[in-house]
Order: structure tokens, then C-alpha cells, then sequence
């Protein structure tokens, strides 16, 4: 039954409102945003992202270096990204923005359909497949929240979770996975001090 339900609301719903919500659900409202973490070999990662200069600040291992938007790496720009809500239409620039991104990185931005995370199985709404278990390059969201759950282009992948636990929450996620052909590379997390092991 959930899955009609589920099917039903996909019919309802486009790639690119899709986006819209992604966006609204990812919207911190700072001009600059800032958070701080460490690596999986507990190096301190810093990224602040200025929205007015649309620069990104990164520091990881000590290195700092500045990322222009149009430069940022694609699963960034899923984060940091320069909507207002006071100006609503600015979502949707952004989310059009992403989606031109998405576009220009092999995800057929104009397809989508229900399937299930292979990471964690939770319900996902896929942008870039017409069927489940079709392989393509593809951005999962969270079929409750509308949060990006993994990005998949060629051989590498981005999966996002714990964003309940993240020092931004439900805006930010508290840890990215970086997988290539299958094998972790690196791992970024970001828990607020509750969360972190002791």
C-alpha cells in the first residue's frame, strides 16, 4: 500500500519541484554558513561558505583554499548554495541552478521514480532513473524529508546521513561517505558534541 501511495505522490510531483524542495528543506538561513568536523583520521575539516562573495572556504589537514560556486565540487553545491527566503523565487533559481549542475555531471534531470537507498534501504525518490534498477548516474532524496541521501556519478558515490546528529540540524548532513568503485576513500562527519564518540 505504501508503495502506491508512494508512486502516486511521484506522479504528482516533477524532477524539478523535486529540487524545489530539496532546496527549501536544505535552506540555512546565515549569510555565512560555517561548519567544522574532522576526516576519518580525525583531521579538522572547516567549510564556510560566504553567500554574498558565493565563495567556499576550505580547510582540510591545515590546507585552506577558496572554491568560487561555479568551481565547487557538485555534491557542495547540494548544500551550500545562496536562496533568501525572503525572496522565495531565489529557491528557485537555486534548485535550477543544482539542477543544471546535475545536468552537466550525467544526471538526466528530467526522469525520476521511487526505489530504495542500497546503502540503508529507506524509501528514496531518484533523480536521473525512469526504473528502480535501471544503472545510471543518479541523486536519491529521502522520500520524507526531501534531503539528498546519495549521489551517484561514474564510478564515484556521496551518501549523506545523519542529519538529525549534524551541528546544522536537519539542514546539514552529519556525515559524507566518499566511495569509489564501491571502496571508501574518506569520510567527513560533522556531529554536534552529543553524538561524537567518546
Amino acid at each position: 500500500m505504501k508503495f502506491i501511495f508512494a508512486l502516486l505522490f511521484l506522479s504528482l510531483i516533477s524532477p524539478s519541484e523535486m529540487m524545489t524542495k530539496m532546496t527549501d528543506t536544505l535552506y540555512i538561513p546565515d549569510k555565512k554558513i560555517s561548519v567544522q568536523g574532522v576526516d576519518g583520521e580525525n583531521n579538522t575539516v572547516r567549510l564556510e561558505f560566504d553567500k554574498d562573495k558565493k565563495i567556499l572556504v576550505k580547510t582540510e589537514k591545515g590546507e585552506k583554499s577558496e572554491i568560487k560556486f561555479a568551481d565547487m565540487p557538485l555534491f557542495l553545491k547540494l548544500f551550500f548554495f545562496t536562496a533568501d527566503k525572503t525572496a522565495p523565487e531565489s529557491l528557485v533559481v537555486s534548485a535550477k541552478s543544482i539542477s543544471g549542475a546535475l545536468h552537466a555531471a550525467g544526471i538526466n534531470t528530467e526522469v525520476s521514480t521511487v526505489s530504495a537507498s542500497e546503502y540503508d534501504g529507506s524509501a528514496v525518490l531518484a533523480i536521473g532513473k525512469e526504473k528502480r534498477f535501471v544503472m545510471a548516474n543518479v541523486l536519491e532524496l529521502s522520500k520524507e524529508s526531501m534531503r539528498p541521501v546519495t549521489l551517484k556519478i561514474g564510478d564515484e558515490t556521496f551518501v549523506f546521513s545523519d542529519y538529525h546528529r549534524s551541528q546544522l540540524p536537519l539542514a546539514f548532513p552529519g556525515n559524507i561517505k566518499f566511495f569509489k568503485n564501491g571502496a571508501l576513500q574518506g569520510e567527513w562527519i560533522f556531529l554536534r558534541d552529543e553524538y561524537k564518540q567518546k
